[in-house]
């Protein structure tokens, strides 16, 4: 849906978002929970758009690790084949007498000459050996040469471990109301020279079409210089919002979706890190205010930052006067 009548004209318009203002053209969010965007490439041959490099950094750790295993697997079995092809009479040193044996040894064989260890037991002898055992070598070196590439990315690829709050809230604040939502970091890195910032996606219908406007939240406080415990992001619903006089109703259909920015630096990496995510209306919630997520720990020495409550909220009772920010009924 799309909101239908004229925007607060306090808001500030984005126009430097570098999304597309054509929403009968886009189809659901425009980022995921996880902070991709939302877009399948079409009209493009599937080898020129897929990345393996990417693909290979970014799978979780445990399948990284099965397709290591499993190509090296496969590759040992490939050149066991050749040898058990060519002949295994071309490889010195075989005490197998069945060919399910001598096939093994050969493909031990292939995996000391792939990681060019060369036990030296079983060993090339002949011409065609010899070229496919040389070729093997070579193989080896390359492959891991990446792996350990892959695997040095996958540990030193900068990245922002933050952690978002599963719902945004609207929220009393300062005799009004205020849009909230909270994130935290997951990991003992130090994150500096934070900066958030909050733009919102709505849907409005302008001369008959419907176009995506988006509008810059101004927040409470959007830099910090530094990340250690949680940061509740606040926006208040007043005359610069967006939202503001907006009902309940209203901000529930629009359709809008709150996109969340977040650069810090982070000194392990001595790199500069982003995070996105965004909340669409369907993940917000109406007269609720976040638990406190950090105490002081038993005996005073440390703070305890629980991540268990991130997501957790209490209701609270919204101020019911229009000053609030939130109409009770549509204005004209």
């Amino acid at each position: 849906m799309a909101l239908l009548r004229k925007i607060n004209t306090g808001a500030k318009t984005d126009e430097f978002t570098g999304l597309s203002t054509r929403a009968g053209d886009n189809a659901g969010r425009i980022f995921n929970k996880d902070g991709s965007t939302n877009v399948r490439i079409r009209g493009v041959h599937v080898l020129r758009r897929f990345s393996i490099f990417r693909f290979m950094l970014e799978m979780p750790f445990w399948r990284f690790l099965c397709v290591i295993l499993i190509g090296y697997l496969v590759v040992n079995l490939f050149f066991a084949s050749i040898y058990t092809f060519i002949g295994v009479e071309h490889l010195g040193g075989l005490d197998a007498k069945t060919l399910d044996g001598k096939f093994w040894e050969a493909f031990f064989f292939s995996a000391q000459t792939l990681s060019t260890v060369g036990y030296g037991h079983v060993y090339p002898s002949g011409m065609p050996a010899n070229i496919v055992a040389a070729v093997e070598s070579l193989l080896g070196l390359l492959m891991f040469a990446i792996a350990t590439g892959l695997m040095y990315g996958r540990f030193s690829q900068p990245k922002a471990y933050i952690q978002y709050s599963n719902n945004a809230l609207i929220a009393p604040f300062k005799n009004g109301t205020a849009l909230m939502l909270r994130f935290a970091p997951y990991k003992k890195h130090q994150l500096s020279e934070v900066e958030v910032k909050v733009t919102l996606a709505l849907p409005v219908l302008e001369n008959g079409s419907l176009r995506t406007r988006f509008y810059n939240m101004e927040l409470e406080l959007s830099k910090a210089n530094a990340l250690a415990l949680n940061w509740t992001v606040v926006h208040a619903i007043n005359e610069k919002s967006p939202f503001y006089k907006l009902t309940r109703e209203e901000i529930t259909n629009s359709g809008a979706e709150v996109l969340v920015y977040i650069k810090a630096y982070d000194e392990g990496y001595a790199n500069t890190v982003i995070s996105r995510s965004s909340y669409t209306m369907e993940e917000l919630v109406f007269g609720a205010r976040f638990v406190m997520m950090y105490e002081a720990e038993e005996g005073g020495k440390h703070t305890i930052l629980d991540h268990s409550k991130l997501h957790l909220y209490e209701p609270v009772e919204l101020p019911a006067d229009t000053a609030a920010g939130i109409a009770a009924e549509a204005s004209a």
